[in-house]
């Protein structure tokens, strides 16, 4: 069984000679491995509209009004539900024991602890602002979101003191950004239209570039690869050399989602979710 780092010693082994290690580090990724490598651990009967897995391989699966947390090892381990604020919109799992929990309906942030019990509530109506289409979990505690009046990325605090915000989008980008998605990763916010492409930030909420990979729902941020579920496999797309990779899943009927951490896979399915090991 090789988990990610040991996938990457032995790719990178065979071109140390040509290329950098900071290079390598782009191109050797899990989708060297085969789909023979996969193991299935465990299911679980669930209908869910999205999936997730943290930095520890923990798994969550998201439906209208609940999030359930599993272990690494597919076991269920915690149930958050909440029906006032509407249909869950997004799930933030990039902080593990801080997790955000997004209602666009009612425009509310419900923050988790690794428990699933509530923290805090932050709601955008009340905080002054109109139009609030994507949010995304800091790696400092607070929260960034893309004010869709001011066309601005912007981060706030517990108390919705703004703490960074970028430049007017709609004047760098000569067109308005409309977001469905944004993460935080590696000191990087990753701010995703269908449109236009995923707009990159740095940490100071600062535009640097545009990655033109588009019509994406979401994604994941491994070693510098956007990683996404599309036409029943996972792709991934290396921002350094350009290049488009795909690994073929161990099943592919029925699928809606697919994550991966190290050495697991999550695969959601119509009425259920599968775990594997790899």
């Amino acid at each position: 069984m090789l988990d990610m780092k040991s996938l990457f010693m032995k790719q990178a082994s065979k071109h140390s000679r040509n290329i950098g290690l900071a290079v390598l580090c782009a191109i050797c990724f899990v989708f060297f491995i085969s789909a023979t490598n996969f193991s299935l651990i465990n299911t679980y009967n669930t209908k869910a509209n999205s999936m997730a897995i943290d930095n520890f391989g923990s798994f969550y699966t998201a439906s209208n009004n609940s999030v359930l947390k599993f272990s690494a090892d597919g076991k269920f381990l915690y149930r958050y539900e909440e029906f006032k604020y509407g249909k869950i919109g997004m799930i933030d799992v990039t902080n593990p024991m801080k997790m955000l929990v997004f209602y666009p309906d009612f425009m509310t942030v419900v923050t988790v602890d690794r428990y699933l019990a509530p923290i805090n509530t932050y709601n955008f109506f009340e905080l002054g602002y109109q139009n609030v289409s994507a949010v995304a979990s800091s790696s400092d505690g607070r929260i960034w979101f893309y004010d869709n009046i001011d066309f601005r990325l912007k981060k706030i605090d517990e108390g919705g003191k703004i703490f960074r915000e970028s430049q007017q989008l709609n004047i760098v980008l000569e067109e308005a950004p409309n977001p469905n998605f944004m993460i935080e990763r590696d000191n990087k916010v990753y701010v995703n239209d269908s449109a236009l492409g995923v707009l990159v930030f740095d940490i100071f909420g600062s535009y640097e570039k545009t990655i033109p990979v588009k019509g994406l729902r979401k994604f994941q941020i491994l070693q510098d690869q956007i990683v996404y579920f599309e036409d029943n496999q996972l792709s991934s797309y290396n921002s350094f050399t350009l290049e488009r990779k795909a690994l073929t899943l161990p099943d592919t009927v029925e699928i809606s989602s697919a994550v991966l951490e190290k050495n697991r896979l999550g695969i959601m399915k119509k009425e259920r979710v599968d775990f594997y090991t790899y």
